[in-house]
C-alpha cells in the first residue's frame, strides 16, 4: 500500500509539472503513452488502451486543477485518480511491464 501511495504521489508531481507547461490533456496523454511505449515496448493494442487511460485521467485532473477545490482536496482527488490509473494499467500491462513501470516511477520520485 505504501508503494502505491509513493507511485501516486510521483505521478501527481509529474502531472503537476505537465500541467504547468500548459499542455492539453491530449498532449499529456500522447507524451506519456509515447514514453511508456518506448520504455515498456507496448504492443499497438496496449498503446491504444494506455492512451485512452492517460487521456481520461489527464482530462479529469485538468478539471480538478482548474476547479475551486482547496489544494488539499485537489491533491486527494488527483491521488485517487492516479491510483485508479495504476490499477487500470496493471490490467493492461504484463507483469514484467508493470514492474518496470513501478521501478521507473520510483526512480523518478527519487530524483
Amino acid at each position: 500500500m505504501k508503494a502505491i501511495k509513493i507511485l501516486c504521489f510521483s505521478f501527481f508531481l509529474g502531472l503537476t509539472a505537465v500541467a504547468q507547461q500548459a499542455q492539453t490533456p491530449e498532449q499529456t496523454a500522447q507524451a506519456l503513452t509515447q514514453s511508456q511505449t518506448t520504455m515498456l515496448k507496448l504492443t499497438s493494442a496496449q498503446q491504444e488502451q494506455v492512451y485512452t487511460i492517460h487521456l481520461g485521467i489527464a482530462q479529469k485532473n485538468q478539471g480538478i486543477l482548474m476547479s475551486n477545490y482547496s489544494e488539499d482536496q485537489k491533491k486527494s482527488i488527483i491521488k485517487s485518480n492516479e491510483e485508479a490509473k495504476m490499477s487500470m494499467l496493471k490490467n493492461i500491462l504484463t507483469a514484467e511491464q508493470y514492474a518496470k513501470l513501478e521501478k521507473s516511477v520510483t526512480e523518478q520520485r527519487n530524483h
